[in-house]
């Protein structure tokens, strides 16, 4: 209309104007853009299998093994207990991670020795606090740790899998941030990944932890990014929109997933 406004002030011909509505998407869900977009497709992704699983014969025959992982901040616990509600026996890793700290537990006595009485309570107890600002930004000191405390938690892990089996479950989530990093991905059969942009996941941390943005943005730094979890996951979801709609990804992603559960069941 402003092109004929200036045709018709220079003595130029009309143009014809013919008004094209943009297509409908058929399938449009309430999370996605109203025009057909690819954004919409990739959001219709989540919660669908992206790779072929896993084959791991090693594992309770009877289970099938979910690695759940994502940035800080994504939300991994809540898609957890979410899948826990639909029937999934949860194991996390932190509380794993917590009981091998414990006085007595397995990793009490080789954490003490590696890094000296110092980082202990009065009563004894490891302090995490003091541990982590001894480890972080010093990778020879947290490789230390790590050697230590991984193949401990990997085996509480697989205890807690023989516990599933017992309760007669056919699915187990392990819960752990540093899944890939740690190399537990030989533990399931598949790899879960939760995703959120970094600027949302900063934002829920402040929140939750009371850090500062830029301290945040360190503790982001030092794991692995979304994009590098995503390369290596066989399903991918989101908590970025209202709760509901994770709800509805992750019972999408568990029926899908019961079909393949059926089709190795012994």
């Amino acid at each position: 209309m402003a092109v004929n406004r200036f045709r018709l002030e220079n003595d130029l011909e009309e143009l014809a104007l013919f008004q094209i509505q943009l297509l409908k998407d058929l399938s449009h869900k309430e999370n996605e853009e109203d025009k057909v977009s690819s954004s919409s497709f990739r959001h219709r992704m989540l919660g669908n299998l992206l790779r072929p699983p896993y084959k791991r014969p090693e594992l309770p025959p009877a289970l099938y093994v979910i690695g759940l992982t994502g940035i800080s901040g994504s939300g991994k616990s809540s898609v957890a207990q979410r899948l826990k509600g639909l029937g999934a026996f949860v194991i996390d890793c932190d509380q794993l991670g917590h009981r091998a700290y414990a006085p007595g537990g397995p990793a009490y006595q080789p954490v003490v020795e590696a890094f000296g009485t110092d980082i202990l309570h009065k009563d004894g107890i490891i302090n995490r606090k003091v541990l982590g600002s001894r480890v972080f930004g010093n990778k020879k000191q947290l490789k230390m740790l790590t050697d230590i405390m991984w193949p401990v938690i990997a085996k509480l892990a697989r205890e807690e899998m023989d516990l599933a089996v017992a309760e007669g479950k056919h699915v187990c989530v392990i819960e752990a941030a540093v899944l890939l990093e740690a190399g537990w991905q030989n533990m399931v059969h598949e790899v879960w990944t939760i995703v959120i942009p970094e600027t949302e996941a900063v934002r829920r941390i402040v929140e939750r932890d009371g850090l500062s943005e830029a301290a945040a943005q360190s503790r982001l730094q030092s794991q692995m990014s979304g994009q590098q979890l995503v390369d290596q996951s066989h399903v991918v979801l989101s908590t970025l929109w209202e709760p509901h709609v994770t709800q509805s990804q992750v019972e999408k992603a568990w029926a899908l997933l019961q079909k393949r559960v059926d089709a190795i069941k012994p």
